[in-house]
């Protein structure tokens, strides 16, 4: 009787923890409580801006911190103004198989080889991109069409189930294929921006960063 009563107990408290547990968290989502409270997945910036300095034509470049969203919500790692238009781009090297909904509010980091099997959360990196384009195109809604691109970019850890064009100038590409596919939008995209555009640009982000 006892034992019945200690399981019935532990699936309550089970079931209770797992309804208030929200996987639409911003941060990322860890099976170690350390790791999703104090740290977040490991990124390929420097790899990504090596990619960026050797593309042709005038560009500038603004990192995270200069384009948090509203309430200190983070934006994307990096902002590319360059004169064929902005590029938004978030990364993250994570082990497993990372897919998810382009339109979602979430991906999933997955580990089908371990037992039991697991999977962790990780806030969309398009909505993460969505905040610095929409807070530059409020910052230049005198200057309307700009052209914009988001690029979630991961790296070697894991596998890209969700990967190639998803609509809506939004890409999800591995670190390998990052640097063809955007000399590949470079090229083909006609000069919208002038250098002193690019500069202009730049500068009314800086001042409000």
């Amino acid at each position: 009787m006892l034992t019945a009563v200690i399981l019935l107990f532990l699936f309550i408290w089970l079931y209770r923890k797992r309804s208030s547990y929200n996987p639409y968290d911003e941060r990322y989502s860890h099976s170690s409580y350390y790791d999703c409270t104090y740290s977040g997945p490991e990124k390929c910036t420097e790899r990504i801006l090596s990619v960026i300095r050797q593309t042709a034509g005038c560009c500038r470049l603004l990192p995270a911190a200069r384009m948090a969203g509203e309430g200190g919500r983070t934006g994307a790692d990096l902002l590319v103004i360059h004169e064929s238009g902005i590029y938004a781009v978030t990364s993250a090297d994570l082990s497993g198989a990372i897919s998810g909904n382009p339109s979602g509010r979430y991906w999933i980091q997955s580990f089908r080889d371990r037992f039991p099997f697991c999977r962790n959360y990780i806030y969309s990196p398009f909505l993460t991109n969505k905040r610095s384009l929409d807070r530059l195109q409020w910052e230049c809604r005198d200057m309307p069409a700009l052209p914009c691109y988001s690029f979630a970019v991961f790296g070697p850890k894991g596998i890209l189930l969700t990967a190639g064009n998803l609509g809506e100038n939004r890409w999800a590409v591995t670190l390998a294929d990052f640097p063809a596919l955007l000399a590949d939008i470079m090229r083909h995209n006609r000069r919208y921006l002038r250098p002193e555009q690019v500069e202009l640009i730049y500068e009314r982000l800086k001042e409000k960063g």
